[in-house]
């Protein structure tokens, strides 16, 4: 292989790599603005729908939730307690085979008893292709400590 043959091939191979990158942050940035669409209506069963089958939530409070029904009676209590909006900002974003991953930013604001309060820390997920669709295999959630 001559050097301008391996230069057109390195050339492409970054081309191809930056596109699967692209590709994943608006793969990640469209199942987020879903997520904010179903949990800003109050819709635990979207959300929890939104999971594979067996998907897992590490929830920020530290329980580690599985399946889609106990997904959905956690975010459900959730709501109810009052945590009504929340915002997702996906920071990185990268494929893997089938996979998506992404990584950002969540708040959580409240309503009610919490009314005027807001919460949040960084997320990360997997979300893996389903048919036409894509579901979440696992959800990581933390809170930021208290400035």
């Amino acid at each position: 292989m001559n050097l301008r043959s391996f230069l057109t091939l390195f050339v492409l191979i970054i081309s191809a790599s930056t596109a699967c990158a692209q590709d994943a942050k608006k793969t990640a940035d469209d199942f987020a603005a879903k997520w904010v669409a179903a949990y800003d209506a109050g819709d635990a069963a979207a959300l929890a729908g939104m999971f594979t089958q067996d998907g897992v939530f590490n929830a920020p409070s530290g329980a580690v939730v599985k399946g889609r029904e106990a997904i959905e009676k956690a975010l459900a209590g959730r709501m109810k307690a009052g945590w009504t909006r929340e915002t997702v900002t996906t920071n990185d974003a990268g494929a893997a085979g089938n996979a998506v991953w992404a990584a950002g930013d969540y708040a959580l604001f409240g309503s009610g008893e919490v009314a005027g309060k807001q919460t949040g820390g960084r997320f990360g997920w997997v979300v893996v292709r389903d048919g036409d669709v894509w579901r979440i295999v696992m959800l990581t959630a933390n809170v930021s400590p208290p400035k």
